[in-house]
């Protein structure tokens, strides 16, 4: 191929760049990309090269600082890392047969200087386990920094139609929990459940709602720390929360198989997770099962009381003890917002039974968010404390 002295140049500057990440990486006893196991593997490289056939994919990862460089295609990249938003990039590769490699040239979207990823098909150890990966990288940033890294190979998917491929989006239902008697976790009733979505872990722990932070990394998710509301439940409920709060929370690698989550340290297997179906809110006869009473307590009903209430078209309308309410309700996705309710006239004189169509009420117009398992509906305020919790009538 002929190349114009300006090409020339180019090259001879990418030259002179591998020769310099070569000598920073032997400066520093990284060469052969061998790493220190001190921070967790950042993100995802899907890097996929032109061939014949399925297309290889692979994934880059390292350490010190730990980073990640995701290819979303053969002309764009981001760059991830764990205390700064992902800084995305436009370019091409390049083969330099010459030194064995192939290197990718991006400019930043948002403007800047490039950035240049060197991928060479040599064995490479991640420092963090016996296991040795095929290419290694090195990535030279606008700022002058040098990354080293490890790169491996991932076969093509051959999961199942409709087979579950993130941890994120499905509502998660507890099924197993290492040390603790499965019989008390399918005895416990709204389920322990977990949600992943755009950083944020949320669910329920067998008594509150909880809340945290959370981090992909390759197969790896970093959860925690929780928080949540402090309502207290009886002592087989709470029982469960503790359990779940002390596990949920730390370093895992993550499973995903038969639509089922499977949270591992080390060898052992510490949480395990069933997908379930997507939530219904609308067109169900809701039976209450129990009503927060506007004293941090959610109860259940009166003896001989039926609570009930049915969402269709924008309204909202049941039984509450006494009286049919009607109330209109907006909902988007997991979110609702219910107006104040029209209720009959009638007065019921029975012990209690007032006060409560009251708090039933109150707990109902003051629901932010909802969510159901199965034929179980579970709903709650914007500060994570349960308002309603029903089955299907």
């Amino acid at each position: 191929m002929t190349h114009t002295a300006d090409r020339r140049g180019t090259e001879e500057d990418r030259v002179r760049g591998a020769i310099a990440l070569r000598r920073c990486a032997l400066s520093s006893g990284i060469h052969g990309v061998s790493m220190k196991a001190r921070g967790a593997l950042i993100a995802v490289l899907l890097l996929s090269f032109p061939a014949a056939g399925a297309e290889p994919r692979m994934t880059c990862f390292g350490n010190e600082p730990s980073w990640g460089l995701q290819f979303t295609g053969p002309g764009s990249a981001r760059l991830l890392f764990p205390d700064a938003p992902p800084v995305a990039y436009l370019g091409s590769e390049t083969r330099l047969d010459f030194l064995r490699e192939r290197a990718w040239r991006g400019k930043p979207t948002a403007g800047g200087g490039d950035l240049v990823a060197f991928l060479r098909d040599a064995v490479c150890s991640d420092g963090m386990s016996d296991e040795k990966h095929p290419v290694t990288a090195r990535v030279s940033l606008p700022d002058g920094r040098f990354l080293a890294g490890c790169c491996r190979l991932v076969p093509a998917s051959t999961d199942a139609p409709g087979a579950t491929k993130s941890i994120e989006g499905p509502v998660w239902r507890l099924t197993d929990l290492r040390g603790l008697d499965p019989k008390v976790l399918r005895d416990t009733t709204p389920p322990v459940t977990a949600g992943f979505k755009a950083g944020r872990i949320s669910g329920f722990s067998g008594c509150n709602q909880f809340f945290g932070p959370y981090t992909l990394d390759s197969d790896r998710v970093m959860i925690g720390p929780l928080a949540g509301s402090m309502m207290a439940c009886e002592p087989p409920r709470m029982k469960v929360e503790n359990a779940v709060h002390a596990a949920l929370a730390g370093t895992f690698r993550y499973v995903l198989a038969d639509h089922r989550l499977t949270l591992v340290s080390g060898t052992e297997s510490i949480l395990t997770f069933q997908a379930e179906p997507a939530p219904t809110l609308e067109e169900v006869a809701w039976k209450i099962t129990g009503f927060n009473n506007g004293r941090q307590a959610v109860v259940s009903p009166l003896l001989g009381t039926t609570l009930s209430m049915t969402f269709k078209g924008g309204w909202v309308e049941g039984f509450a003890g006494c009286n049919t309410f009607r109330a209109t309700y907006a909902a988007q996705a997991d979110r609702i917002a219910i107006g104040p309710a029209a209720v009959t006239r009638k007065s019921c004189g029975g012990e209690g039974v007032m006060q409560q169509e009251r708090e039933f009420l109150s707990a109902l117009e003051s629901t932010t968010t909802w969510g159901s398992i199965g034929k179980l509906l579970d709903m709650h305020r914007a500060d994570g404390e349960r308002t309603l919790t029903a089955t299907v009538n």
